[in-house]
């Protein structure tokens, strides 16, 4: 497992130390070890107020990561007095007890005055408790908290080198009273949490900031030493020379060479971080449109490596294949593919890696995919080869078919059907035609010789041929214009609307001496298109009138209408002839008579009758009785 250093971690990492110390030197005073402290005096430097502020201090800054706001604020006031009251000591020579208020020392380290901290300890809390309260408040860095952290890291960091190379100004501002080797390191931990985390959102490159940190604390370095030599020339009456040479001349002039250069320096690398910071800018903004161009695509974009692992996925590839991005990316490929292609992918990929011979890639085609629920659809899918930094990947665009694949197949079905309708139309159409053109000529000869009574029989079959070629137009142009006519949806009250349906086939052989029910209920509507379901409603009941059984003694029909399920369901159900189970496979297709002998129709009804259902949503049923037929429609319930 691989453990990754991030500039948010600096926080919990500053926090822990600066509590730890705290605890630590806490602990030791409380315990007063007398020996220890005799033996290594600078491991009290921390005196036990300053042990509580950083304690104090790095749970506040903790808090305040955590998107805590008002506690840690608060908690900061009494750290900003602490610092604000220590200080003051130290400018106006007053004792105020908080010193000794908490812990009074059981050791003499050799300071000032016993607990008391350092001038230049008091004013970096007073520094700290602001930047910390402002992070919390803020909830995000700015650039008041950077120059706070910056003074406080450069005052701590000069102390801790001046503990390194003896330069004892660097951390005592005032003799005897020093800014501990603990309290310096606190500090450092702090001041780098404020200035780096969250900089890069203030504009300001953490590499320069950095850079200017090394530049002023190497030169205040160099500054306290050269005041810390003149002390000691003008403490002593000795002047240090080397050859000759003065040394803080020479130290002066360290001071502005070395400065200089630094300063240069740091300038270029300033003016480097901005080009390279709109550099990066404009990469992340150009992945950004890139990402999301891919993101938003309709095709799905997978991209693999030369094992057929998933590299990385598109939001389509989830829409089509119904995986998370997570549970395909390290996967093989052939995961979304389903037989033969899954068996044959690595055997397929391996060969093109060996002999270039490439059967998909570069090209496209259609072939299968399987969804996350085990459901195969059609795909056309496109691979490409990318040759990227010395590596091999192979991207594919995906595009779910099965909608064009179910409207292909639809019109190849609808051709079929026109080519048979056309086909048909034309036989049925020439055919009474042709019957009555002999019909006529026959007729022709009656009339001149005079033979009236077989002229009248000749003339009534020519008639029944005309009418049957009406009926055939009329159901013709009701296919047509129920492909064609637009319609706008209408409440419709059923009962009524069933009830002037029946009326309307009152002409119709034998209508009188069947009973017909309407079972609709009164308060039953529906939303529909009126005129597709004039023409349903019609041929149902038109169908069972015309194949009622001559035989039966009460014949009847029963219309009822229900509602279930989000759906309504309108039947007609009769006691007449039924349909022989050798022709239900029949049923809806076009010019299908099933009682040829009962009834001289075009064949189109049942047909007419599907496809009306069909194009207001729903569907067309049969149900065989024992006795008679029910049939049945399922609409859409848009009321």
């Amino acid at each position: 497992m691989t453990f990754t250093w991030s500039w948010e971690r600096t926080n919990g990492a500053a926090s822990l130390w600066c509590v730890a110390v705290g605890v630590v030197m806490m602990t030791l005073w409380l315990a007063e070890p007398a020996g220890l402290a005799a033996a290594h005096p600078g491991l009290f430097g921390m005196k036990f107020n300053a042990a509580l502020t950083f304690v104090v201090l790095g749970m506040a800054l903790w808090l305040a990561a955590r998107g805590w706001k008002q506690l840690p604020a608060l908690m900061m006031v009494p750290v900003f007095l602490y610092g604000a009251i220590a200080l003051s000591q130290h400018i106006f020579g007053i004792d105020t007890g908080i010193d000794t208020l908490l812990n009074t020392p059981f050791v003499d380290i050799g300071t000032s005055l016993p607990g008391r901290i350092a001038p230049n300890t008091a004013f970096c809390f007073m520094l700290m408790s602001v930047a910390i309260a402002r992070r919390a408040l803020c909830g995000k860095n700015d650039v008041v908290q950077v120059a706070l952290g910056f003074a406080t890291f450069i005052i701590a960091a000069a102390a801790l080198v001046g503990y390194a190379i003896s330069l004892d100004f660097a951390h005592d501002w005032i003799r005897f009273t020093r800014m501990s080797f603990q309290s310096a390191s606190c500090f450092v931990a702090l001041g780098i949490a404020i200035i780096f985390v969250g900089t890069e959102k203030t504009g300001y490159n953490r590499l320069t900031i950095a850079a200017i940190l090394g530049l002023l604390t190497y030169l205040i370095l160099l500054a306290m030493a050269y005041y810390e030599l003149a002390r000691y020339e003008n403490t002593f009456g000795i002047t240090f020379t080397i050859n000759g040479i003065n040394a803080r001349s020479t130290l002066s002039s360290l001071v502005l060479i070395s400065g200089a250069l630094y300063g240069a320096l740091v300038v270029h690398l300033y003016f480097s971080s901005r080009r390279a910071s709109a550099m990066a800018a404009d990469l992340a903004e150009s992945r950004g449109r890139l990402a999301a161009i891919i993101d938003n695509a309709v095709d799905g974009i997978i991209t693999i490596d030369q094992r057929g692992l998933i590299q990385s996925v598109n939001d389509a590839c989830t829409r089509i294949f119904g995986y998370a991005p997570e549970e395909m990316i390290g996967r093989n490929v052939k995961m979304l593919m389903p037989e033969p292609y899954h068996s044959a992918h690595d055997s397929y990929l391996g060969n093109y890696q060996r002999t270039g011979e490439a059967k998909i890639i570069g090209s496209g085609r259609e072939v299968e995919g399987r969804r996350k629920d085990g459901f195969i659809f059609p795909l056309d899918l496109a691979v490409a080869k990318v040759e990227l930094n010395g590596a091999i990947i192979y991207s594919g665009i995906v595009r779910d078919i099965t909608e064009r694949k179910v409207n292909e197949q639809a019109l190849i079905e609808a051709n079929a059907e026109l080519e048979e309708f056309a086909y048909r139309t034309s036989h049925d159409l020439r055919s009474p035609i042709a019957s009555s053109l002999g019909l006529l000529g026959i007729s022709r000869d009656m009339l001149a010789e005079g033979d009236m009574p077989a002229l009248g029989q000749m003339l009534q079959r020519m008639e029944g041929n005309f009418r049957r070629l009406d009926h055939l137009i009329q159901n013709i142009i009701t296919v047509t214009r129920n492909r064609l006519m637009e319609e706008e949806e209408k409440p419709i009250a059923l009962r009524p609307f069933v009830a002037e349906a029946i009326d309307a086939l009152s002409h119709l052989d034998d209508f009188k001496r069947i009973r017909i029910e309407n079972h609709v209920p009164a308060e039953l509507t529906i939303v529909s298109k009126p005129s597709k379901f004039q023409v349903i409603v019609g041929n149902m009941l038109s169908n069972a009138v015309k194949y009622h059984d001559p035989k039966e003694a009460e014949p009847a029909i029963d219309v009822r209408a229900f509602r279930y399920g989000g759906r309504l369901r309108l039947s007609v159900e009769d006691n007449g002839l039924g349909v022989p189970p050798a022709s239900r496979h029949l049923l809806f297709k076009m010019f299908k008579r099933l009682h040829p002998n009962r009834s001289f129709g075009s064949g189109l009804g049942l047909y007419i009758l599907r496809k009306s259902a069909e194009a207001l949503g729903g569907t067309a049923l049969y149900e065989a009785r024992d006795k008679g037929s029910r049939f049945m429609i399922e609409l859409p319930d848009g009321d």
